[in-house]
């Protein structure tokens, strides 16, 4: 009876078998290819051996994001999920060293800390998206002044899910998101959120400025996949920066070779539709692929470079060079731009100890990288 049995299953299990087969292939054909970038990088025009080791820290490195008096703030990456092994999260630097900041006592709620900001109010913004252990994406602030916080706001479940990059309007009434959707499952898109009522705009969702294009990043541990090689590592729009007054907010696909910027004022403005807002948006000039960008005092955009090791610099006449870059350094992450126009990254060597499932690595994993270092490059 048993074997008879088994008999009649043996054809199900052969179907099963091949609907998972053709399954994986498909996966593999739509999301797992990618051409090989070209190099587009150049000669730094800092040399490697004035590239300073600002931090040295026993687990990987986020963003990093400075005030306009100096004060420089960064954090753990939360794909590490580095509250495993540590109590403390976001710092500041001060006088050369590390601390918790706002305090020790606060650092419970900042283990998925992603972006950071300081706003022209002097507030340091942080955003812990969706998709890190959070049913919703939540927004806190402090004031810089007081070590008060004075926002934290959770968005409805599934608004602002997978927002990673934030910046705020200079009267502090606007906040931008850069949500860059789920690898190319998910429309990437750019969100506007008002903060006197907290409602949320779309906007750009689905453009092709947005979208991950067909590369694949390469770096010292080879091609970035997971899922042991089914998915590429593609990612959408992920780094934006404000211009200093505000006008104009300039965004970073990290699988795509465009920098692009648009008016904030057409974000903001809810008549102008899909196709209007489309029309407007404004092609900046070329890139590596990226993570994080800032813009200069001189106008010139910083775009951290994931696959050479540092940071290129492209002018306001749309020519890119390498500012820096160091061989050790596994994946270039967020950069920020001090008072004194030094430029700060971060090395968070995702490629290093990322698992092919997504899960969090294991200590042994990310202390073989270790130390992860925030650099800082005085620019000529």
């Amino acid at each position: 009876m048993a074997r008879t049995k088994l008999r009649r299953l043996a054809p199900l299990g052969l179907a099963l078998a091949g609907l998972v087969a053709a399954l994986l292939v498909f996966v593999k054909l739509r999301y797992g290819g990618g051409r090989p970038y070209p190099d587009v990088s150049t000669e730094p025009l800092v040399p490697a051996g004035r590239v300073e080791v600002l931090v040295e820290h026993p687990l990987p490195l986020g963003n990093v994001t400075v005030s306009r008096r100096g004060r420089v703030f960064y954090n753990t990456h939360p794909f590490t999920n580095s509250h495993r092994f540590t109590d403390a999260f976001v710092f500041e630097l001060v006088e050369g060293k590390p601390r918790p900041y706002p305090d020790l006592a606060a650092q419970g709620d900042l283990k998925f800390i992603f972006g950071m900001t300081v706003d022209a109010l002097d507030r340091l913004w942080l955003i812990a998206p969706a998709t890190l252990d959070r049913a919703r994406t939540r927004l806190i602030a402090y004031d810089l002044a007081s070590g008060r916080r004075v926002v934290d706001h959770e968005f409805e479940p599934g608004v602002a899910r997978f927002s990673q990059d934030l910046r705020v309007s200079p009267d502090g009434q606007t906040i931008y998101l850069a949500d860059t959707g789920a690898f190319r499952f998910t429309a990437a898109s750019i969100l506007v959120v008002d903060v006197a009522g907290w409602g949320v705009r779309t906007r750009l969702a689905g453009h092709p400025s947005t979208q991950p294009q067909d590369w694949v990043i390469r770096t010292a541990h080879g091609p970035h996949r997971v899922g042991y090689g089914l998915l590429t590592f593609s990612v959408g729009v992920d780094g934006i920066a404000l211009s200093p007054d505000g006008a104009w907010l300039y965004y970073a696909t990290m699988s795509h070779d465009t920098l692009y910027r648009v008016r904030t004022e057409h974000l903001r403005d809810p008549a102008l539709g899909d196709e209007a807002l489309a029309a407007k948006v404004e092609r900046v000039g070329p890139k590596p692929l990226s993570d994080g960008i800032e813009i200069a005092a001189d106008g010139s955009v910083l775009v951290t470079d994931v696959e050479n090791g540092g940071v290129a610099r492209l002018d306001p006449a749309g020519g890119l060079r390498t500012l820096a870059r160091r061989p050790e350094v596994v994946w270039a992450d967020g950069v920020a731009v001090a008072p004194d126009g030094a430029v700060l990254f971060t090395d968070s060597a995702i490629p290093a100890y990322i698992d092919q499932l997504l899960r969090p690595p294991a200590r042994e994993r990310m202390a073989a990288g270790a130390p992860y270092r925030l650099y800082r490059v005085r620019t000529p």
